[in-house]
């Protein structure tokens, strides 16, 4: 019983720590897929370390559903082969480190 109380205040401090759009997503494991699976097209595509895509000033992504919607599409498009889990955790991880969504 013990166990299944931490569990869920974890749960739920995990929630409330990102947009519910990337609730069951981890932003250091999103970190390392992105290095695997996004940054090679994303360098190809936009030159540099590729995150001129998420820094230039028109941008199309203004909220956290658009965000998620975006790697959902990339996700697609380049057939990474990101579960939807996967694809949270790149969401969060682009959200802590570009976008800052709450």
């Amino acid at each position: 019983m013990r166990f299944l109380a931490v569990a869920l205040v974890m749960y739920i401090g995990a929630a409330q720590a990102a947009p519910d759009e990337f609730a069951f997503g981890d932003a250091k494991q999103g970190q390392k897929l992105y290095a695997e699976k996004c940054a090679a097209c994303h360098v190809s595509q936009f030159g540099g370390d590729g995150s001129s895509v998420f820094t230039r000033p028109d941008h199309r992504i203004h909220t956290p559903a658009s965000l998620l919607a975006q790697v959902q599409g990339c996700n697609r498009r380049a057939r990474t082969g990101l579960s939807a889990e996967d694809e949270q955790s790149v969401a969060a991880w682009l959200n802590e480190r570009y976008y800052k969504f709450k």
